[in-house]
């Protein structure tokens, strides 16, 4: 298909370049000889007319033989008005200065800061064929965004969800971050998750020139953008030298810690004619975080009482100590042959990486399938004989034996006492930091070429990009107390239960004394269930070839252009576990002898007699320390005493070998099992139509066609064995054909409107449609993969009304509607043994493969069970839902507020809000992602030498996950936000800027709940920070 394709494009390219035509092209720039992208360049004789792109530069193709009158507009600036004569088809360049407009009445121009930030953005939009938002280079600079995620959040219809206090995925008209496409100059990122949603809290907003949030696509863009596209574009040459440096520190609250950030920009043009252009930036991002967590799972419980309560199975808290560094270093090359033929060369390297030393105490097994954890009726205390004899295998609460309550039924459901499993977990990593590692590296390169032959525009694409994940050498210590502390719970609020007392751990070093090392195993009823190790990597590598043709078949003002091309793009993608693995304590030193003799005179010696617990435990208490003093915000939640990341961390580099402190036990082979590996192959071709009905009406038509193949191979586990079984791999395809229709309607200079009917595809998420089968036949769960998913498909109607009241002022209004197919939901069910039982070793096999006896008796004890009563297994598998509809509203404001008296005529308002509503059929899940408010408020006050903004953004809540139980009490919302952030520049001259910002000023958490608001699923607490620092514009 792809050579048929290319074949078809040249063929069509040849005839046009045979025809001479003339040419004027150009680049429009303001006095400080900065780019002004989206301008207007027209001639009305011949109902001409052409944009420029987001260098500045355009182009006027097809301009007879004679002299010319020729118009350039931009919203805020004076018109420029030309006469240009072509002769014998030539081409001929022309520059323009444009100056801004001056305020009626007064002397200075309004184009100063923000003002002419908002002004590019705002001529991109109006002149767009398309249903789009544009943020400019200096207009995410006026936002006090870190990265490009935060400034987007600014843009209507758009919320974000955050990752530790930065913006990470972007959600686009409500629908999951799963459902959009982000790009990098037009080529697809690839996510290194499971999902196909795209973090792009990597990606700093100083590489960016500007970003594109196409909501409605043309033909000409890929299909996958349900919720829209957004494109981030890097920056170009400038028309003059340009060099900028910025450093800045900053501060958090949370943690007490300062930040650094530093960029450098510079750009020029080379060469006689300045053929060559050169744009190269750099910015370092180093920052200390920290955040206070506690989560719970919720669900029916019948409770002593005999009354049924919606009651959380567990409650984990978590202390979070974080150090984050975000490098991006960016080139373009691009060379001018002549004004009809140019290439472009461009390469990203962006460089994340945080350490996380993360604290967590969780107590555990408190929900409804643990009862005898409950508070204990008198004679069945857990230490007495009934007690320790208790068995309840239908768990209503009394003794199988005895027949009697076991539990105390005067247990309070709203302060329940449980002995529960308690957990505490240190977790860091083999590094400098001691802490688990987080990095991703996104390298891009590109190569493209404009051509003009006559008529005919030709250009062209390849570009490679890698996107890889890391989570390298993580440390895991877990310690376990079972059943032998009595805590204390509050239930009184919801959003926020507690646990009273009786989850320490105390006098570590006091119980070691007089103890012999091997039998100091368990210390203050703590003992260690697992010291592991994690090593893991994902990446998609993405290779993409692309050629499009603009072909002019008529001019005037009923004038016909067809555009029409190809694309091909091949991903590959892995998600590997490469190490896990399980340590325990190595041989006492006292009496590693005694162990080596026994073993040299061929005795049978247990390793776990002569292991050196009291040297790991002497250690571990040696390195304690509180570690939620160390977070300066009051929680309710505390972790408290435990030993540090950097003794875990130092304990065992190797995945291999024994040490002298650790010896290894085993792999983890589930782990392991999880790794998939994937394959996708997309090829495109589509025709688009652009006809002009006079000087008001736009249509542009067309048809777009992909044909997707997907390979991927994963693998079948018994989690029982800890054994892989077979590797299972699965095939699909599927070909969409993709109708796209806009109109745009200018009844006059500022009032534009737009519809557009399009019909755009999701694919499957990678590790949804991964073959893979995990088999607990002890927890009698089933786990799988499902390769038969089919892609979400949606047609989407949008309906939009711009007026552009002068200025840098807009008021727009637009409805948009999406019928969404096949979305892909997480559902619970059950199935029999026997419909799983293929992917179940067999005890007969166990014996031909030479296990031992007692792990073949342990085996048929959970085997037996479910073959001769062919029992249940709950399933989760991932599944098509239904249709659901989706509305919505949205409603734009922005304007500078000269109209007011003194002071206050300097302020400027941008505000936008989205409604959407949600329709599915009765008994069909909701549709995960959808909010349904979004409010942005931003206020501004500009001088020339001083600007300062206040901003404001409120989402309301949506669900994540939806489906799980028939009730929705297994489904997952995101909690409502409000966000407040300030910035503020001060200009000590043309050259120096003095800026600070603030983020999150309302200590907003990042909060879920379990079906209804009060349950709180998991909340994060990151506190505020704050920047300051200096810009110095060199020339």
């Amino acid at each position: 298909m792809r050579t048929t394709i290319t074949t078809l494009l040249l063929f069509l390219v040849i005839p046009f370049g045979a025809l001479a035509q003339g040419l004027l092209s150009g680049r429009i720039i303001d006095s400080n000889s900065l780019s002004l992208p989206g301008a207007t360049i027209e001639i009305k004789a011949l109902s001409k007319k052409a944009v420029s792109d987001e260098t500045g530069h355009y182009k006027l193709l097809g301009i007879p033989d004679g002299t010319h009158e020729i118009d350039f507009t931009y919203i805020g600036f004076k018109l420029v008005h030309k006469t240009i004569t072509i002769s014998g088809g030539k081409t001929q360049q022309l520059d323009i200065v444009m100056s801004p407009e001056a305020h009626k009445g007064m002397q200075r121009v309004i184009v100063t800061g923000s003002t002419g930030s908002a002004l590019k953005a705002l001529n991109q939009q109006k002149n767009s064929n398309r249903i789009v938002n544009v943020i400019s280079a200096d207009q995410i600079g006026r936002f006090p965004d870190p990265n490009i995620g935060d400034a987007l959040k600014r843009v209507p219809g758009i919320y974000v969800q955050l990752d530790q206090g930065e913006a990470s995925l972007v959600s686009i008209r409500g629908t999951d971050p799963s459902k959009s496409t982000i790009n990098i100059n037009g080529t697809n990122m690839s996510g290194t998750g499971d999902a196909r949603q795209v973090g792009i809290n990597a990606v700093p907003s100083d590489m960016v020139q500007m970003v594109e949030v196409t909501k409605a696509i043309t033909p000409d863009m890929d299909g996958d953008a349900i919720g829209g596209v957004v494109n981030l574009v890097t920056r170009k040459a400038p028309y003059t030298k340009l060099l900028s440096v910025t450093v800045g520190t900053g501060y958090s609250f949370m943690v007490q810690k300062p930040m650094v950030n530093g960029n450098i920009v510079f750009g020029d043009r080379y060469g006689k004619d300045k053929k060559l252009g050169v744009m190269a930036s750099a910015s370092y991002y180093r920052q200390f975080l920290g955040s206070n967590v506690h989560s719970s799972d919720w669900g029916d419980t019948k409770w002593v009482d005999g009354n049924t309560y919606y009651m959380p199975k567990y409650l984990s808290m978590e202390q979070i100590f974080l150090e984050r560094i975000r490098q991006s270093y960016t080139i373009g090359l691009d060379y001018k042959f002549n004004e009809k033929h140019t290439i472009t060369l461009t390469g990203i390297y962006n460089n994340y990486k945080d350490w996380r030393e993360r604290y967590t105490l969780k107590v555990d097994d408190i929900g409804p399938d643990y009862p005898t954890n409950w508070k204990r009726a008198k004679g069945y205390e857990r230490t007495s004989a009934k007690g320790k004899a208790v068995k309840d295998a239908n768990k209503d609460l009394k003794d199988d034996v005895t027949g009697e309550y076991y539990v105390d039924l005067d247990n309070d459901p709203l302060h329940p006492q449980y002995d529960p499993e308690l957990e505490r977990h240190v977790e860091g990593g083999v590094n400098k930091r001691n802490g688990a590692e987080i990095a991703q590296k996104i390298i891009n390169l590109g190569l493209d070429g404009q051509h003009i032959f006559g008529k005919v525009k030709v250009e062209w694409k390849a570009s490679f990009m890698k996107n890889r994940g890391d989570n390298p050498n993580a440390r895991n210590l877990e310690l376990e107390s079972e059943m032998e502390k009595s805590a204390q719970m509050d239930y009184t609020d919801p959003r926020y239960i507690k646990a009273v007392g009786g989850t320490g751990i105390d006098n570590v070093l006091e119980n070691l004394k007089g103890r012999r090392t091997s039998n100091s195993d368990t210390v203050d009823t703590w003992y260690v269930d697992s010291y592991n190790g994690n090593d893991k990597v994902a990446y998609t590598r993405q290779y993409l070839a692309q050629l499009d043709l603009t072909v002019p078949l008529w001019g005037g003002k009923f004038g016909n252009t067809i555009k029409f091309g190809g694309k091909y793009r091949g991903m590959k993608k892995e998600n590997l576990t490469l190490n896990s693995t399980v340590w325990k304590p190595g041989i006492d030193p006292a009496r590693r002898d005694e162990y080596n003799q026994k073993i040299a005179n061929g005795q049978t010696v247990n390793p776990d007699d002569y292991m050196d617990w009291g040297g790991y435990w002497t250690g571990f208490g040696n390195n304690m320390e509180n570690v939620s003093e160390q977070l300066f915000h009051n929680s309710r939640y505390q972790v408290g005493n435990t030993t540090t990341t950097e003794w875990v961390s130092t304990r065992n580099v190797s995945y291999n070998n024994n040490t002298d402190e650790f010896s290894k036990v085993e792999d983890k082979t589930d782990a392991i099992a999880a790794n998939y590996t994937g394959k996708e192959t997309i090829t495109a071709a589509y025709v688009m139509s652009t006809q002009n009905l006079g000087d008001k009406w736009t249509l542009i038509g067309g048809l777009r066609l992909e044909h997707s193949t997907l390979h991927y191979e994963g693998n079948n586990y018994n989690k029982k064995l800890n054994a892989l079984g077979d590797k299972v791999v699965s095939n699909s395809d599927f070909l969409n054909l993709m109708p796209a229709f806009h109109i745009k309607y200018t009844p006059t200079s500022k009032m534009v409107y737009r519809f557009a009917f399009t019909r755009t595809i999701s694919r499957p998420a990678y590790g949804d449609i991964a073959p893979r089968m995990n088999v607990s036949i002890k927890d009698k769960t089933v786990s799988e993969g499902n390769p038969n998913l089919k892609p979400t498909l949606s047609n989407n109607l949008d309906l939009l009304g711009e007026y552009y009241t002068g200025g840098t002022g807009l008021i727009s209004a637009g409805v948009f509607y999406k019928n969404i197919t096949s979305y892909s939901i997480i559902k619970k069910d059950e199935v029999r043994f026997s419909d799983v039982e293929k992917y179940v070793t067999t005890p007969d096999e166990l014996v031909a493969e030479g296990a031992l006896p007692a792990t073949i008796t342990d085996y048929k004890k959970y085997y037996d069970p479910l073959k001769s009563k062919d029992d249940i297994l709950a399933r989760t598998k991932p599944m098509n839902a239904g249709v659901a509809n989706l509305i919505g509203v949205e409603i734009g404001f922005q304007r500078k507020l000269s109209f007011l008296p003194g002071m206050l005529g300097n302020l400027n308002v941008y505000a936008n809000y989205t409604h959407n509503w949600i329709f599915t059929k009765k008994g069909e899940p909701a549709l995960p992602g959808t909010a349904n408010s979004i409010v942005n408020l931003s206020l501004a006050y500009e001088v020339p030498k001083f600007n300062a903004r206040v901003s404001f953004n409120n989402t309301s809540d949506f669900s994540t996950v939806t489906g799980a139980l028939p009730d929705g009490k297994g489904d997952i919302y995101y909690d409502k936000v409000y966000y407040l952030d300030a910035n503020a520049n001060y200009f000590l001259s043309k050259r120096w800027v003095i800026f600070a910002n603030a983020n999150n000023l309302l200590n907003q958490s990042q909060r879920r709940y379990m079906w209804q608001p009060q349950y709180t699923y998991y909340n994060l607490v990151t506190g505020t920070t704050a920047q300051i620092g200096v810009k110095v514009n060199v020339f």
